[in-house]
């Protein structure tokens, strides 16, 4: 036995080698034939989303070449659809848009409240509405006779003047809106009116600090060449006005308009000025003198 043996394996010296690996061999060529092949992973989910078509192969192709691996994606992507579904139809009112913590707990964060911004709104100066003046008085019926009233829904269809008609804000800011018409229609009368008196009105200063006020004011202490500080630094309002000490621009000091005149005289006529400013009598005295003397001057025709 041992020298049959030794001559064996001296004869074949790859007998006991080949055997082996020709069994191997065909064992791995028989599990290659058998199992499927393979699809990438990214592949099978675009599949089974739809974002792609499935290859065209036949039915047993296919149900031989599809792994577990993409039947257990459908599956979770159908229970992920489920779910969803599920969770809307429990929350009716929830929103399309959620934060995480609305997703995951089914509750809304707590909101914070908002803050206010504005500033808190001071409360309005009270302002009473003080009878005419009988200058005032006077002017207003000229006004009333020259036509310049006859769009006033207060006086409308009316062939007489009343007094009694400016007693509210809309009718006072009338007769200013009226004047200042008829200012336009009859500039030729601020030649003749009195320069002393327009300059002690102009000199003054401004009847209150809004722009209404303040620009009509300076454009008259421009024509007179009155300089700003010497108004301003005696003025009362001083600390509460945007535009002290400044000047206006492009004003004539060679013509007068008198739509100027209208608005400064007008403010003080009806006393609607600044509640902390006091008019002194000889302001007061020389508005007086100016509103005769326009309807004095004022066309008869």
């Amino acid at each position: 036995m041992p020298i049959s043996t030794g001559l064996f394996s001296r004869r074949n010296p790859y007998l006991f080698l080949k055997t082996p690996r020709r069994l191997i061999a065909s064992q791995a060529q028989a599990q290659a034939q058998a199992q499927p092949s393979l699809k990438p992973l990214r592949v099978l989910f675009d599949e089974a989303i739809g974002h792609s078509k499935k290859s065209t192969t036949s039915d047993s192709d296919e149900e031989r070449t599809e792994s577990k691996s993409a039947t257990e994606l459908k599956n979770n992507l159908k229970q992920l659809e489920q779910d969803i579904k599920t969770l809307k139809e429990k929350t009716p009112g929830i929103p399309k848009r959620m934060t995480l913590f609305a997703a995951f707990t089914n509750k809304q964060p707590p909101t914070k409240p908002k803050e206010n911004k504005q500033p808190p709104t001071k409360p309005k100066e009270p302002v009473i509405v003080k009878e005419l003046s009988p200058d005032m008085k006077m002017f207003a019926q000229h006004l009333f006779e020259k036509g310049y009233f006859k769009d006033a829904n207060f006086s409308q269809s009316k062939k007489k003047f009343d007094h009694g008609w400016f007693t509210s804000f809309y009718a006072l800011g009338y007769i200013k809106f009226a004047a200042q018409r008829f200012a336009r229609d009859n500039q030729e009368i601020a030649k003749w009116l009195s320069g002393s008196a327009l300059k002690q009105v102009a000199t003054f200063g401004c009847s209150h600090t809004s722009n209404s006020a303040v620009f009509p004011a300076k454009r008259l202490r421009k024509f007179f060449e009155v300089p700003e500080n010497t108004v301003c630094c005696k003025c009362t309002l001083q600390q509460t006005c945007k535009f002290r000490n400044q000047s206006v621009w492009n004003v004539s000091t060679n013509n007068l308009e008198l739509v100027t005149v209208m608005k400064v005289i007008t403010s003080y006529g009806l006393e609607s000025v600044h509640p902390q400013l006091v008019v002194p009598d000889v302001v007061k005295k020389s508005v007086s003198q100016l509103l005769k003397e326009i309807v004095k001057l004022s066309p008869t025709t």
